[in-house]
C-alpha cells in the first residue's frame, strides 16, 4: 500500500507518494488529469502536486452565455474547447484578431500577444487563444469585426 504525504503552505498543496500514482489502482497520467480536473497541477518532483488558482469564465457567445472553469496556467480558448465550446481561431499565437473578444470584467494575462497595441489592451480587447485568466472574468466573443 502506498503511504501519502499531504503538507499545507498557503497557497501550496505538495503530495508525496512512494509509488508512480498516489491513486491505489489508477496510472499515474490518469491520475494526474483527475487531479487537473480539480484545480491542482502535476510538480517537477515524482509524486509532487501543487494546487493552482481556477477562475470562473463567462463567455458571451452569439448562442448565449457559456461558463467555463479555467486555470490560471490555462489558455481560454483551450478551456472553452474542452467543455466542447466552440470559439473563433486562426493562429492561436496571439498574432491575429481571429480569436479577438471584449472583456467586459476581470482581467487577463495575454503577455505573450503581439497583436493588439496598447490602446486596444487598455480597452479591453483580448485574445482568448493567448489570454489566461487573473480573476474571474466576462468576456464578449466573436468580436473581430469590431475590432478592425
Amino acid at each position: 500500500m502506498a503511504s501519502l504525504l499531504l503538507s499545507v503552505s498557503g497557497a501550496m498543496v505538495t503530495t508525496t507518494s512512494s509509488s508512480s500514482s498516489f491513486v491505489q489502482g489508477q496510472p499515474a497520467t490518469r491520475t494526474l488529469l483527475a487531479l487537473r480536473k480539480v484545480g491542482l497541477k502535476a510538480g517537477r518532483g515524482r509524486g509532487t502536486v501543487t494546487a493552482m488558482a481556477t477562475y470562473n469564465v463567462t463567455l458571451i457567445t452569439p448562442a448565449g452565455k457559456k461558463n467555463v472553469k479555467c486555470g490560471a496556467d490555462e489558455y481560454i480558448l483551450d478551456a472553452a474547447e474542452e467543455m466542447g465550446i466552440d470559439l473563433p481561431y486562426s493562429c492561436r499565437a496571439g498574432a491575429c484578431s481571429s480569436c479577438a473578444g471584449k472583456l467586459v470584467s476581470g482581467s487577463v494575462d495575454q503577455s505573450n500577444q503581439s497583436f493588439l497595441d496598447d490602446d486596444q489592451i487598455s480597452e479591453g480587447w483580448v485574445l482568448t487563444c493567448i489570454a489566461s485568466p487573473t480573476s474571474d472574468v466576462v468576456i464578449e466573443t466573436n468580436k473581430e469585426e469590431e475590432l478592425a
